[in-house]
């Protein structure tokens, strides 16, 4: 059977319905049909400039309007971007969907609740895969998206009250921060959201359960990896996903793996088929969705010639799950000292913004 490429097929059937609700952002409303407008536009732009520029040259705060006139205009291979571990995030590249794929797809839709009609909001960036997916999904299956990314927080409050939303969508910190704005923005107005989907990062049971209350909502956490695709809905495995645990390590086959088998993260799978995340198996620690290895960190500060030794913590964080301190002890002869800032920057300068730590303590011998 040939197989439409993944882009061509969206533009089809976007096109079938030209007066329906594409997106609503703070720009107003996006219709299916001025959507394939600006794919249209942003085609012969491409034709004239040469080669179109593909999703992975989209900026990081890219609007979602931005991201699906993108994708629509492209030659049909779609790129998910992951959060990576540094500034510059990895690339996947995916041409086409398999009735395999698809039969996923379509499960991962059914258990969260992303139907025809109903209005997605999205808080998660466009160009990383969990935006990205649920963009695109939400263009497939006819579902008006939300775009929540990048905008103030009053904004956010003002846009979920005006769209009546069926499903909110995002990192954890996403969701944390949205909690938090709703309680001190929203003005003792009430907001139900029936579905939201919290991913790309452990979702802690005190954020799962606030969410539920304050928003009377049911919250799903959905677990996978860019190079998989989603695993797991609430801890059991989506259809055609395949999974099992060794020591310690959990391992998939899916049908984004083309036969293979990965290792993902740490964790372990009960008896009844659930699926428990743990950790990551390199040893990185996430937070807020954001990678950060810390023995790359510790050499990075220790590089530096103010620096005697420093070592990283995870401490808890409200906001983030976790975070990361870097306790660092300072050489007494140095002069000038380096100060926090400096250090930050210097471990941004060659990691990338994801290693950064939240926090660095600073010390002086015997002090």
């Amino acid at each position: 059977m040939k197989l439409l490429q993944s882009t061509t097929a969206l533009r089809a059937r976007v096109a079938l319905r030209p007066r329906s609700v594409v997106l609503r952002d703070q720009h107003g409303t996006l219709s299916a049909g001025e959507l394939m407008d600006l794919v249209d536009l942003h085609r012969r732009r491409s034709r004239r400039s040469g080669a179109p520029p593909g999703l992975g040259a989209l900026p990081v705060t890219a609007p979602l309007r931005q991201v699906l006139v993108t994708a629509l205009a492209g030659d049909g291979r779609l790129e998910m971007r992951s959060s990576g571990s540094t500034a510059s995030p990895r690339l996947l590249r995916r041409s086409t969907l398999t009735p395999a794929q698809l039969t996923t797809l379509a499960d991962l839709a059914r258990r969260i609740g992303l139907r025809p009609g109903r209005t997605i909001a999205c808080a998660a960036p466009g160009v990383h895969g969990h935006g990205l997916q649920t963009t695109l999904g939400a263009l497939a299956l006819g579902a008006p998206l939300l775009d929540l990314t990048h905008l103030p927080t009053a904004e956010r409050i003002e846009l979920l009250h005006r769209g009546s939303v069926d499903l909110l969508t995002g990192v954890p910190v996403h969701l944390h921060d949205i909690l938090e704005a709703h309680r001190s923005l929203g003005q003792g107005r009430p907001l139900r959201i029936p579905r939201i989907v919290s991913g790309s990062d452990m979702l802690s049971s005190e954020l799962r359960a606030d969410l539920a209350r304050h928003f009377r909502a049911r919250v799903h956490d959905v677990y996978g990896t860019t190079e998989t695709g989603t695993l797991t809905v609430d801890g059991r495995p989506l259809r055609g996903v395949r999974m099992r645990a060794a020591g310690g390590l959990l391992h998939a086959r899916t049908p984004f793996t083309a036969g293979r088998e990965l290792l993902t993260d740490r964790g372990v799978i009960s008896a009844d088929g659930i699926v428990q995340v743990l950790g990551r198996a390199d040893g990185t620690l996430s937070s807020g969705g954001m990678l950060h290895d810390p023995v790359a960190v510790v050499q990075v500060l220790c590089a530096h010639d103010g620096v005697r030794e420093a070592r990283l913590e995870v401490v808890p964080d409200a906001r983030f799950g976790v975070r990361t301190r870097a306790v660092v002890q300072l050489e007494p002869e140095a002069r000038p000292a380096p100060g926090a800032e400096e250090l930050r920057a210097l471990v941004r300068d060659r990691l990338g913004a994801a290693a950064v730590p939240r926090e660095v303590v600073l010390s002086s011998p015997g002090g």
